[in-house]
């Protein structure tokens, strides 16, 4: 397995364009189409938030027939709490690509990000979709990875290939998110693709088990999206077909290492971050407990300010395990920044100030705790919470 470039389009059979339709004040680019030369197979994991947007409800539907021709996402609105209106809007908008692809309308899914309540302008962007399509190429990957941003910085890409049974097979994706992130599905979206053939079904629980490992596991605001949709697509171009066995492990862990990637980028391009963290739990009772551990300390708001200070305020890091509900004697507690033991035996370790505080002066960083009450682990990634975060969220609307 190696890295190559091409994002969403590195794998055979897609393309894909990016370009402003006017939804953003900015003009800054805010439609994009990812988009089959085929019918493929298609799946999707969604956000379980009980308030979803229209284009979750719309996409969720049509991918009961596991099969897609292409994707139509845009940012600058997330068309949610839009009523039965925004509903008709999604369609709207779909039916133009359709019409365009000649493809069946059922076949276009649609993914939308933006501010919640405000309704999409679709003449606009009906306006935007035939250039949309015409732009459609294997080299405009980056074009559509930056229209899907919002407060985002930068485009997310990642791409890797391998080789089974002599062909070489692909699969790349693009991300956007950088607030409103605390996935539990799967405000992020995400498009995979790959030219490999697979059932649906093996797709779709190849969806959720990455994103159980990557994007469910980082929190940069703890607050979950109304939107959160990471969609796969499988082309079958590299005449290569994945059922089970050896090669759906290889592809599971090619998926995997692509999340991971996306992942880690949108953490280090969360609003107003200047520092991530991954937070190691072992020792518990169970790799459920475990997990729980790691997640209150990567939401506590008081972990994230103390990274946001570079100020090891280490009692914050055992009052949020201690509070997790995971079973563990706090007089066996012990944590680790980076290489430093800064807790045994449940007792702080005192350092001199210039050291404690050099523990934090990365820009990534490593904290693990050992619970010391079994052999259960899990891990989350985190950032730290600072001032530019307050100010971007603090007047979004207005």
């Amino acid at each position: 397995m190696q890295w190559i470039a091409g994002g969403v389009t590195a794998a055979r059979g897609f393309t894909a364009s990016g370009l402003s339709a006017g939804i953003k004040v900015s003009r800054r680019p805010d439609v994009a189409l990812v988009a089959a030369d085929r019918p493929v197979t298609a799946a999707a994991v969604f956000t379980t938030n009980r308030v979803q947007a229209a284009p979750v409800h719309l996409s969720r539907a049509r991918l009961q027939q596991g099969r897609a021709r292409a994707v139509l996402l845009n940012s600058g609105c997330a068309n949610c709490m839009t009523g039965a209106a925004g509903l008709r809007d999604a369609r709207t908008l779909s039916r133009a690509v359709a019409k365009s692809l000649r493809s069946p309308e059922e076949q276009i899914l649609v993914a939308s990000t933006g501010l919640i309540g405000t309704r999409l302008p679709v003449r606009r962007v009906l306006a935007a979709v035939p250039e949309l399509v015409r732009q459609l190429s294997r080299a405009r990957h980056l074009e559509a990875a930056t229209a899907i941003l919002t407060t985002d910085r930068l485009p997310k890409e990642a791409a890797v290939e391998a080789t089974v049974g002599g062909r070489t097979i692909r699969l790349g994706g693009m991300a956007k998110g950088a607030g409103m992130i605390a996935p539990c599905m799967a405000t992020m979206l995400c498009v995979l693709t790959t030219d490999a053939a697979m059932p649906a079904g093996l797709l779709r629980e190849v969806l959720r088990e990455a994103s159980a490992q990557t994007f469910n596991r980082l929190s940069i605001d703890g607050d979950m999206s109304t939107n959160d949709t990471v969609f796969g697509l499988a082309s079958g171009r590299a005449g290569v077909t994945i059922t089970a066995g050896e090669r759906a492990r290889l592809f599971g862990r090619m998926a995997l290492e692509v999340t991971r990637k996306l992942a880690l980028a949108m953490a280090q391009d969360g609003e107003g971050v200047t520092r991530v963290a991954e937070i190691r739990v072992s020792g518990a009772r169970t790799d459920s407990e475990a997990q729980r551990c790691a997640r209150q300390v990567a939401t506590s708001s008081l972990v994230k300010t103390m990274l946001a200070g570079g100020d090891p305020n280490v009692g914050r890091l055992a009052a949020a395990a201690g509070a997790s509900g995971a079973g563990f004697d706090p007089d066996r507690l012990e944590i680790r920044i980076g290489t430093r033991r800064v807790v045994k035996r449940g007792t702080v370790v005192r350092l001199q100030p210039k050291l404690a505080r050099r523990l934090l002066a990365r820009r990534r960083v490593r904290i693990e705790l050992d619970l010391h009450a079994g052999r259960g682990s899990g891990w989350m990634l985190t950032t730290d919470l600072t001032e530019a975060y307050v100010r971007i969220n603090a007047r979004y609307v207005t």
